[in-house]
């Protein structure tokens, strides 16, 4: 699990969609999540046509690495 500096779990690849800081999710009290985005380290895993690839990745904190 990656979890941002505000505390929000990042789950990386899939566009982004998977992932509760990409400004579209709403936390407990109902407030939507602040997008995260600009911060993450795992931003490029998000997109789509980059040259990242999951299954090759390294990274032992990413939950995507198997």
């Amino acid at each position: 699990m990656i979890v941002d500096v505000t505390g929000i779990e990042l789950l990386p690849g899939n566009n982004g969609i998977d992932c509760k800081g990409n400004g579209e999710h709403i936390d407990e009290q109902g407030n939507i999540i602040e997008c995260c985005c600009d911060e993450c380290d795992y931003f490029m895993c998000c997109l789509p046509n980059t040259d990242r690839d999951c299954k090759s990745c390294l990274d032992t904190h990413c939950p995507k690495n198997k």
